[in-house]
């Protein structure tokens, strides 16, 4: 792809406490149903609505993303929420990069159905859709009737465009494999090797 060529650049945030192979089979569904460049991985710094006493240190959790994703060329990791101080909120991160990536090229921000439900309690939510489109992950069977709901009615009804879901078949939990590590039970089919083994060698959620 030539440097000028305008890009479509998926932007997927969380914790990633600990990366996990449903984090990688989000990406993947999301680069193939919408042709995607790039997958831009996000960990987060101080998220506004999570304990912080319940994150591991946000160094190991930037370095388990990217041993993950380093088999993968067209995946990468951003610090731009890691290095800011204070709380984190996707209005933020979505201008921060845009300035980076720049005007022409078009973002897709990678959520969850719990996530897009709230979005209206987000900080300023209605400008978020002037920076990206939003692709919401979701698992089988999983009821859309709230989003359903939300998109019938304004202010979202003029961007329900704007919204796509998708279905990820991958069901897995961050909260289980931290309760499996402190039971020191196997997680080796649940993360990337080289996520099992910086845990182990580090001895983190323990």
């Amino acid at each position: 792809m030539k440097k000028n060529t305008p890009k479509r650049i998926g932007i997927l945030g969380g914790s990633f406490n600990p990366f996990h192979k449903g984090h990688l089979g989000i990406a993947k569904k999301a680069e193939e149903v919408f042709d995607l460049d790039e997958v831009v991985f996000v960990p987060t710094g101080l998220p506004p609505h999570k304990d912080p006493k319940e994150l591991e240190d946000k160094e190991a959790r930037y370095q388990m993303v990217l041993k993950a994703i380093h088999p993968y060329g067209n995946y990468r990791a951003s610090r731009v929420e890691l290095d800011r101080k204070g709380y984190c909120y996707a209005i933020d991160t979505l201008n921060r990069l845009k300035q980076e990536f720049g005007e022409k090229h078009k973002l897709y921000y990678i959520v969850g159905m719990d996530s897009i439900n709230e979005i209206l309690e987000w900080k300023k939510p209605l400008e978020l859709f002037n920076y990206c489109d939003f692709i919401v992950a979701t698992r089988p069977k999983t009821k859309i009737r709230t989003l359903k709901r939300l998109l019938k009615f304004p202010p979202l009804s003029a961007r329900k465009n704007q919204i796509t879901v998708v279905e990820v078949k991958l069901n897995l939990s961050a909260t289980e494999i931290r309760e499996k590590i402190k039971k020191g039970k196997s997680i080796k089919k649940l993360v990337p090797s080289s996520v099992a083994e910086y845990i182990e060698r580090h001895k983190l959620y323990q």
